[in-house]
């Protein structure tokens, strides 16, 4: 075996072989050295701990000893409205912000929390793949806003490549989307439907507002649990795809009537404009078909009307 001589690249003098595999000081120079690239002084690693959290004192928002600067207002709901912000401090993240509107209901945003971490622990068949597919919370606190009172907030990773919600899609465009576009978004978001309900949760609000698209991936990632609840109730689950279904018939129309409802295009195929009819009407149907038969629905539709599937370019905002 070679021998192998270990210097101090401080002064050239040999140092134990303990330096292979632990901090030593050199006799000669009182350099603190090691080979290993894996290996520092604690108190070094807690002194860079904390400099990573100590962020910017003139950051926007302080929650779960983070602070963050908002980049940009997303939305606003009843509740509270939504921010994109960056930790500050060395390792900065984007992340989206929830902060709760003055008045909203306390603790309205840890028990959002507390369900996003109970999607998350769930351990059914595919979580690997569905958990990356829900969305996923970081920390949850309050903090001062600029009228000095104290208002909840929600950090939340930031789902990168999602342009915004089906609802901003809908008004970019005025008018009904193409059909075969609403075909991939109705069955991305039928296909988690069918996870997170066969671990007995249901969603509850399901609308194009919590619906966020990802157009290069053709995804879509649902938001707002806040009132999502885990009772293993099959006719809750069966407003979910209700819901879903409404959702996509305000996707499709080009207009409203007065009474609110949305009209399906005339461009609408007939084979998925019969699917969207009955399941936004018939619970017991839903019921009966669970998230996945009605994924397998309109896949069927989807054949009958444009042949098998195929990859088309999704731009969320029309270009004429």
């Amino acid at each position: 075996m070679t021998p192998l001589t270990l210097l101090c690249p401080q002064c050239g003098s040999p140092l134990p072989r303990q330096a292979l595999w632990r901090i030593v000081t050199c006799t000669y120079c009182g350099a603190d050295v090691t080979h290993s690239e894996e290996l520092v002084h604690a108190a070094d690693f807690h002194a860079a701990y904390l400099r990573s959290r100590a962020g910017d004192a003139a950051a926007d928002i302080a929650c779960g000893g983070q602070h963050y600067n908002t980049i940009a207002h997303l939305g606003a709901g009843g509740s509270a409205s939504v921010a994109l912000a960056n930790r500050s401090g060395a390792v900065p993240q984007r992340v989206v912000l929830k902060i709760a509107h003055a008045g909203a209901p306390a603790g309205q945003l840890a028990r959002e929390k507390a369900i996003l971490d109970q999607l998350q622990a769930d351990d059914l068949p595919g979580a690997a793949y569905f958990t990356q597919r829900l969305p996923q919370a970081v920390a949850v606190g309050s903090s001062a806003s600029a009228d000095g009172q104290q208002r909840d907030v929600l950090v939340l990773r930031h789902p990168t490549g999602f342009w915004g919600s089906l609802a901003d899609v809908r008004l970019a465009y005025g008018r009904a989307i193409d059909a075969r576009h609403a075909v991939w978004m109705w069955r991305r978001v039928l296909e988690v439907l069918a996870y997170v309900h066969a671990g007995g949760w249901s969603h509850g609000r399901l609308s194009p507002e919590h619906l966020l698209v990802h157009p290069a991936d053709h995804g879509v990632l649902i938001i707002g649990w806040s009132g999502a609840s885990r009772r293993h109730d099959r006719a809750a689950q069966a407003r979910d795809l209700v819901q879903l279904a409404w959702a996509m018939r305000a996707m499709l129309s080009d207009w409203f009537d007065p009474a609110g409802e949305p009209v399906l295009s005339s461009a609408t195929p007939a084979a998925l404009a019969w699917v969207l009819e009955r399941a936004s009407q018939d619970a017991a149907w839903c019921a009966s078909l669970g998230a996945e038969g009605m994924r397998r629905a309109v896949g069927g539709a989807a054949k009958d009307a444009f042949g098998p599937a195929r990859f088309i370019d999704f731009s969320p905002t029309p270009s004429n």
